[in-house]
């Protein structure tokens, strides 16, 4: 990539093709219904080529448009009516691990999907952007327009009922 230029059609389309499946994961993680997380990946795609004059070439065009897919889904779950998410039965991965790893995995992300669903849709959000998508209580707090306390009270929250709900594996792998 050139420094200082903004990202090429050829640079984006070679991130896309790598990251989509990610991305989609992610927002599909936060939205729990997989046409919410296909709008808002093609949100994002369409808003970080519109915008791409932005993109400091300090960062990575993956992380970036990661950012902005994220976002894309927060905005496509403040658009939608409490109540409508759907169970989420797998994301979408590229994986080439052995046959019993990805079984483990399947059943892990199985375990996961089912645990997040009992959450509260706040629980979820702040769980899934503070640890599976590694942002600061900070970042969640000014994104989600809540205090920072609450943001706190949300994760801790999740992380109780998340392992309660997720006993069995534990059991499982201590055997």
């Amino acid at each position: 990539m050139k420094i200082g230029a903004a990202p090429t059609q050829a640079e984006f389309h070679e991130v896309i093709s790598a990251m989509s499946d990610r991305w989609y994961s992610a927002c599909l993680k936060i939205t729990r219904n997989p046409d919410m997380a296909a709008d808002a990946v093609q949100d994002a795609l369409l808003n970080a080529w519109n915008k791409r004059h932005q993109f400091e070439r300090s960062a990575r065009l993956d992380t970036w448009i990661h950012r902005i897919a994220i976002n894309a889904a927060l905005n496509q779950i403040r658009k939608s009516k409490p109540g409508v998410f759907e169970a989420l039965e797998t994301d979408i991965e590229v994986d080439t691990a052995s046959p019993p790893t990805i079984l483990e995995d399947y059943e892990l992300e199985g375990s996961l999907a089912r645990s997040l669903a009992q959450l509260t849709e706040v629980e979820r959000i702040c769980f899934v952007l503070k640890h599976l998508e590694q942002w600061r209580v900070r970042e969640i707090s000014r994104e989600l327009k809540l205090n920072e306390g609450r943001v706190k009270q949300a994760i801790f929250r999740a992380v109780k009922k998340l392992r309660v709900s997720m006993q069995d594996m534990q059991r499982e792998d201590n055997e």
